[in-house]
């Protein structure tokens, strides 16, 4: 009998990816390419409290003022989120990247509660000045939506560069606040998934750390 052997950049199980980092870090530039290259569902809490926010004002004004606070997104909004969401079936047959969750305890007990044990956990490391400098070159256009580091990649058009704006979260006061929260959880975040636990630091250039990422996970099926 011929068998037929396929050629695929994916391991054969579906990796359950989480990336992890204090703010600024690059967790979603490579959540995106991860799931470019491997098909993985790019499940990103932000993203889901955006979508439920316009469903739901309650929910809205909550996450906006934890934002402009630079606080943390309340446990029981976001768990609910993630939690409907992981459960779909897409992420189940294809895997998925989960950007920036879980973030403490009571979200790494939900994923437990869930049975999910993750393939590979990167934390990204990064001191809290690369942090304050790289978002405070964040901007955002309130038009399209679309976010520009106005260091590296400006705006090419004058009268989109005119009506940028920065976020609240991006402010240095929230910034520097929310790397202490992230901070205080990293070490227990660190011993939860020390069995699949990889450390890439931020200040390489994206494509290298994309290549460390895509190694870890291409080792999986070996």
């Amino acid at each position: 009998m011929l068998r037929l052997r396929y050629k695929s950049d994916a391991p054969r199980r579906p990796p359950r990816v989480i990336l992890l980092g204090p703010p600024g870090s690059g967790r979603t530039t490579q959540a995106q390419t991860l799931s470019d290259t491997f098909g993985l569902v790019n499940v990103s809490p932000m993203e889901l409290l955006n979508q439920e926010a316009e469903k739901n004002p309650g929910i809205k004004i909550k996450v906006r003022e934890a934002l402009e606070k630079g606080d943390p997104i309340p446990d029981e909004i976001i768990l609910r989120l993630v939690d409907a969401r992981l459960r779909q079936s897409d992420c189940r047959v294809n895997g998925w990247v989960l950007d920036g969750f879980p973030e403490n305890e009571a979200q790494v007990n939900l994923l437990r509660a869930m049975r999910i044990k993750p393939s590979l956990v990167a934390i990204f490391e990064q001191p809290v000045e690369e942090s304050v400098r790289r978002l405070n070159n964040k901007r955002v256009d309130p038009t399209t939506g679309i976010f520009y580091n106005i260091e590296v990649n400006p705006p090419k058009s004058e009268i989109v560069n005119a009506r940028l704006v920065q976020r609240k979260e991006d402010e240095e006061g929230n910034v520097r606040k929310r790397f202490v929260a992230w901070n205080t959880n990293v070490s227990a975040l660190e011993d939860a998934y020390k069995d699949c636990l990889q450390t890439c630091p931020s200040d390489k250039m994206i494509e290298s750390v994309a290549d460390q990422i895509q190694e870890s996970i291409q080792n999986l099926s070996r």
